[in-house]
């Protein structure tokens, strides 16, 4: 496969994720908002802070430091039409349908026809009159529109090395994504800014869950009125949760090793020993080591090394130089 191609597919896998987690991260937010009459008091600041953190985006300041509701309201607004922000979810659907035409022939057409429904879906609202009136129904049809993707992805791609490509990029997002959002959120409603497993306001955590859609499943395997500990144990470190971090290590550490024997490439040591201390770090993890370490510190380790699992991705398979490849 061309460097090209593989940077194309694992391109289009990170930006699909992306926009499903903004759209859910935007939903969340803006029902949260309802019944909250005073634009500014505390848990409403917080939480646009949170929000706009987690995507890595300035929040809107009054003189005061406070929130800027209608601001706040106006780049909610811009993050889901903005087709020029690729954090925006307009911006992440269409650079991964322009990453997707370069890669058409290894795509399904129902892959491909999707992608194009999807963003002319989009692009058909942004001048909607009654957005506003109508948006949360918008959410949950566009939340549906973007997790049909992997969904058709699963049932009409082969999975061959371009499949892999887009589950390498859409689970390191995941991963990145979670993680900022749990950082946001003990950096705004925990205790010492993070540094102790506890937080200010309980149901906050409640937020946190249904941005991971992981509320269900959460009041499965404990009782619905979670408690920060019992979200950061079951975010972080649960086998089975499809949205929690070790789940997509082992995802991740499990697509590399078979993208390596696929490739037969004899440069994927150090990346896929990298992931595999990734995937044990977290499979060995308690949440007493959490505790310990501080879940702060804790979500930072895992950002950084998926910082560089991507960069060693890169110098595998993308950036490499032509000569070691025929060494």
């Amino acid at each position: 496969m061309l460097s090209r191609s593989a940077d194309s597919l694992y391109w289009l896998g990170r930006y699909m994720e992306r926009a499903e987690h903004t759209v859910r991260l935007l939903r969340v937010r803006l029902n949260f908002m309802v019944g909250q009459a005073r634009p500014r008091q505390a848990g409403n600041d917080k939480g646009w802070q949170q929000f706009f953190t987690a995507l890595r985006q300035p929040a809107p300041l009054t003189e005061k430091g406070y929130v800027d509701g209608e601001a706040a309201l106006k780049m909610a607004h811009d993050l889901t039409f903005n087709g020029d922000n690729p954090h925006s979810i307009s911006g992440c659907i269409s650079l991964a349908r322009q990453n997707a035409r370069f890669v058409r022939s290894q795509l399904s057409s129902q892959v491909w026809e999707h992608m194009n429904r999807l963003y002319l879906r989009l692009h058909s609202w942004q001048g909607h009159h009654n957005w506003h009136d109508e948006r949360d129904n918008f959410f949950r049809e566009l939340e549906s529109s973007v997790s049909l993707f992997q969904g058709l992805a699963v049932s009409s791609l082969l999975h061959d090395e371009g499949w892999h490509f887009i589950q390498v990029g859409s689970h390191l997002e995941r991963v990145q994504a979670v993680c900022s959002l749990m950082d946001a959120h003990f950096r705004y409603f925990g205790v010492d800014g993070g540094k102790r497993l506890a937080t200010e306001d309980p149901l906050s955590g409640i937020g946190v869950l249904r941005a991971c859609n992981s509320f269900e499943p959460y009041c499965r395997v404990y009782d619905p009125r979670p408690e920060i500990s019992q979200v950061t144990s079951f975010l972080l470190l649960s086998p089975d949760l499809p949205n929690s971090v070790r789940f997509n290590v082992t995802q991740i550490s499990q697509q590399l090793e078979q993208l390596a024997a696929a490739t037969e490439t004899r440069l994927a040591a150090d990346l896929n020993r990298m992931a595999g201390k990734l995937q044990a770090h977290l499979q060995y993890s308690q949440l007493e080591d959490v505790i310990e370490v501080g879940p702060a510190a804790f979500l930072g380790e895992v950002l950084s090394a998926c910082d560089q699992i991507h960069d060693a991705l890169y110098d595998t398979y993308i950036n490499y130089p032509a000569e070691e490849a025929f060494a």
